[in-house]
């Protein structure tokens, strides 16, 4: 695939990097449609649906028809996006389960506008539970882009992997931190940069956020940052290595403190190794607001994880 990626530092949607991505994978793929329940345009389809009208389904405001058409055109083998916001998916989970696991049929769906990315619209609009939702169905990966360049190697892979997927993306321009050279492969963690007090887990656009945070902080504390795009299946290796070395871990996620990347990570430890442990994440609904005062409203903010990581750290009497 052919992609022009942003210049780190820019900030973009990583609907965009998702919008252009998909559109020069299925260019070269006939058997991909898009299958969307009236939001293909919030989800950058755009050129997709002016070049290929013919492979382009619009359901109308009707998640769960959106997920059964897909099922119906895997079933005949095409290989079907199914996207929406990530926070209307809930509708949709029963026929999820029914129509696209029970019948081991390959659908990838698209869950736009996560966490509280959406920041404007309330509420209703933010989707804080949805990788607690996919993470605990049978066979369903859990992807959750960090910026918008790497859409650009997450489509693809996402394409060829061999079972459903879940592909989280956001609303708001975030700092592009990744380029051409950042490895991404569906399962496997990177280690964006080496620490020796603390390992810093995180997914989405936190990731960038956290390395911009720790390199403030780099006077009091070495902090290791881990991109764990890929909620499941969960990099263990990666962030069990990590632990043993620094001895304490924060995760941080734009999600619900349970059942998200923190509750994945809490279950390794639990059956691996005890350190000192602590999880930033949601632990209500959010109100809405600018995003980047949402996410400091709310205990996902910059302040938050400082506090995790020292907790975390005071427990090993390092600070």
């Amino acid at each position: 695939m052919t992609a022009n990626y942003y210049p780190k530092g820019s900030k973009i949607a990583i609907r965009e990097g998702f919008g252009a991505a998909f559109y020069e994978v299925a260019k070269g793929n006939p058997n991909i449609v898009a299958v969307t329940a009236d939001l293909g345009g919030s989800l950058k389809l755009n050129k997709f649906w002016e070049s290929f009208p013919e492979r382009y389904f619009n359901c109308g405001v009707a998640e769960e028809n959106m997920i059964g058409l897909s099922a119906g055109l895997a079933l005949m083998g095409y290989l079907p996006f199914a996207g929406t916001f990530a926070s209307f998916l809930g509708r949709a989970m029963d026929h999820i389960r029914q129509s696209i696991l029970h019948n081991k049929v390959n659908v990838k769906i698209v869950g736009s506008h996560g966490g509280v990315s959406n920041a404007q619209d309330g509420a209703s609009a933010h989707a804080i539970e949805d990788i607690a939702m996919f993470r605990v169905l049978p066979n369903m990966a859990v992807v959750v882009v960090a910026d918008a360049n790497q859409a650009f190697k997450a489509v693809p892979a996402v394409a060829t992997y061999p079972t459903p997927v879940y592909l989280r993306l956001y609303r708001e321009p975030t700092p592009i931190f990744t380029d051409e050279d950042t490895p991404f492969e569906i399962g496997k963690a990177n280690v964006l940069c080496q620490g020796k007090d603390v390992t810093i887990v995180a997914c989405g656009a936190h990731v960038g956020f956290c390395l911009d945070w720790v390199r403030e902080w780099k006077d009091e504390f070495s902090a290791e940052v881990i991109d764990c795009h890929t909620i499941k299946p969960l990099d263990s290796t990666i962030i069990l290595n990590s632990v043993k070395k620094t001895g304490a871990i924060v995760t941080v996620e734009d999600h619900l403190i349970t059942g998200g990347l923190g509750s994945a990570v809490a279950e390794l430890l639990a059956d691996n190794l005890y350190v000192p442990f602590a999880r930033v994440g949601l632990s209500n609904y959010a109100p809405s607001g600018p995003y980047y005062e949402l996410i400091n409203k709310v205990g996902i903010g910059k302040n938050d994880v400082k506090r995790a990581i020292m907790s975390v750290l005071r427990k090993q009497n390092r600070k």
